[in-house]
């Protein structure tokens, strides 16, 4: 990777750590082998006003999707808020898959811009994504994006594409009844729409899957906060180009809160590192695409997984569900009407 030489550069630690010039902007780059996120980079990766687009020289390399990501979080405190930058696939970790499919290793980039509120008050959302904006679109914010665009992998550690399994023929067509999206899923798949959105079910009964806004059903508190191990990324959505902001299927093993035996294996939509929701912002400020797609993946056990455990279990349910072929083809079906692109 490439980096200004103003910028303060440290690598004591085994892996580069940047400073902006005026201290508000720090960052790293390293292997997970090297340095890797604690549990809490998992359990809260929520952003708001997101804004991403391709890295075209990852995603070349990997023969998967990684984004360029930028979001405002707010902090504890009105001075302690920032926009996240970073790089990841398309699956809400914010992380980057190393090495063939079944390698452990995953590329963390991480850059914290501070300084976004000097309001000394919490911002309204409306705030907010003008503070987001500005930071993104600053010296510092420009020269962190081109600092990650930089980073590129040798070919050698480039993953070997998945195999892909036959879907079903998606024949039947569902618009949500405020005519935001619409989406295609098999005649064979039992469909409910009693509370407002679809709910799917495959015949086999591995999966079901549930599509809405959040207007419609509102998102909980444990979908932001309950601990997933990512898969090795996804691929680009056709609502890419409605939105303008790069959107992506990914998959993910949820570790319940509860008990090992109540863990899920999840499909869905996302916005680069946005935790499984796509912004349908219309300029009302409200209103997120909410797809989730789970089944009870094969369990070895009733203890907790480690992160690499949950994995292999992941790629399990990926190369042999019977059903996975067609809940990524549902996916990719879904589309948006002009009226529920997001204005910026």
């Amino acid at each position: 990777m490439k980096y200004p030489s103003s910028w303060q550069a440290t690598t004591d630690k085994g892996y580069l750590e940047l400073t902006s010039p005026d201290g508000s902007v720090t960052g790293h780059v390293s292997a997970t082998g090297t340095h890797g996120p604690g549990e809490e980079w998992f359990t809260d990766r929520h952003l708001d006003h997101m804004t991403s687009y391709p890295a075209e020289r990852l995603t070349e390399l990997l023969g998967t999707t990684v984004g360029l990501y930028s979001g405002f979080k707010a902090g504890d405190s009105p001075e302690q808020d920032f926009v996240a930058h970073g790089l990841s696939q398309v699956n809400a970790s914010g992380m980057v898959s190393l090495g063939k499919t079944d390698s452990k290793e995953e590329l963390w980039a991480s850059f914290e811009q501070t300084g976004v509120n000097t309001t000394g008050k919490a911002l309204t959302d409306a705030e907010a994504a003008k503070a987001a904006e500005k930071a993104v679109k600053s010296e510092n914010g420009v020269t962190t994006q081109a600092i990650l665009k930089s980073v590129a992998i040798t070919p050698e550690a480039s993953p070997e594409p998945p195999a892909q399994g036959e879907a079903e023929a998606l024949t039947e067509t569902y618009t949500a009844p405020d005519g935001r999206y619409s989406l295609k899923y098999p005649a064979s798949w039992t469909a409910k729409t009693d509370k407002g959105y679809l709910e799917l079910t495959s015949p086999s009964g591995e999966f079901t899957g549930r599509v809405a806004t959040t207007d419609v059903r509102p998102a909980t508190e444990e979908w932001f906060t309950t601990t997933r191990t990512m898969g090795d990324g996804g691929v680009e959505s056709p609502i890419t180009e409605q939105l303008g902001s790069q959107v992506s299927t990914y998959s993910a093993y949820v570790h319940s809160p509860e008990s090992a035996d109540k863990d899920l294996a999840l499909y869905g939509l996302t916005q680069v590192n946005s935790s499984g929701m796509v912004s349908l912002l219309d300029g009302s400020g409200t209103g997120e695409l909410w797809v989730e797609f789970t089944a009870t993946p094969p369990t070895v056990t009733n203890q907790a997984l480690s992160h690499e455990e949950a994995k292999e279990i992941l790629n399990k349910v990926d190369t042999t569900f019977q059903d996975v072929p067609t809940v990524k083809a549902i996916l990719q079906s879904i589309r948006l009407v002009d009226a529920a692109v997001s204005v910026g």
